[in-house]
């Protein structure tokens, strides 16, 4: 369970949280969960007319998130704008999923996925480049229309899966629970708030380094 986030630097504006004084929120009946989802849940949606296609698009952007915080930990995350090396990762996380199709989404991400650098998409989505996303694009979209709230949607499901690969790191096997999401995209967006010109990828990190679980 969340224990902590520590407080950054007066300068990020993020207060400590505590797993007594913010109760975790419940996990809506549709949140995603990577643990739970196969990978044959994932190859069977990725069709376009499959009716679980939202959730293959769904479980691709967490991975993509996971394996950018996993490799920033590491200190080896690069991004790509060349198609054809931004396919690879796509390529072997379909291929890792086909040779293990009752593995969970989560599973291979961390076991066959983040144990070698791959560079990674530039562009997660036509609308979502982490490399240029910035607290302030995050903050204006969270409090938008429909179509930037949904922007902000996927930020902050490409974010939470960030925070799990930037754990998995230094402790591995971890799986951080679904209903202290809200709680750590929280401490990201009040933070963002006061750090506009920062990215909204290393607001994430610097919440993720803080962070204690157990």
């Amino acid at each position: 369970m969340l224990k902590s986030i520590a407080g950054l630097a007066a300068g990020l504006g993020l207060m400590a949280l505590t797993a007594g004084a913010y109760a975790a929120a419940p996990a809506s009946s549709g949140e995603f969960t990577a643990s739970k989802v196969t990978c044959l849940e994932y190859t069977n949606g990725l069709g376009e007319n499959s009716s679980n296609k939202m959730q293959s698009d769904i479980s691709r952007i967490w991975v993509m998130g996971y394996l950018a915080g996993y490799y920033k930990a590491s200190m080896n995350l690069q991004f790509t704008e060349d198609a054809a090396e931004a396919a690879k990762i796509g390529d072997l996380m379909l291929q890792r999923c086909r040779d293990s199709p009752q593995a969970s989404i989560l599973v291979v991400a961390m076991k066959a996925l983040a144990t070698e650098p791959h560079q990674l998409p530039s562009s997660v989505t036509a609308d979502f480049t982490p490399g240029k996303f910035t607290c302030g694009e995050f903050v204006d979209a969270k409090g938008g229309a429909s179509n930037a709230a949904a922007k902000a949607d996927l930020a902050e499901l490409w974010g939470f899966g960030f925070i799990q690969g930037y754990k998995n790191v230094a402790q591995a096997d971890m799986e951080i629970p679904i209903t202290v999401k809200p709680q750590l995209l929280g401490a990201v967006q009040r933070s963002c708030g006061n750090n506009r010109a920062t990215l909204f990828m290393d607001l994430t990190a610097l919440v993720a380094e803080k962070v204690k679980l157990n």
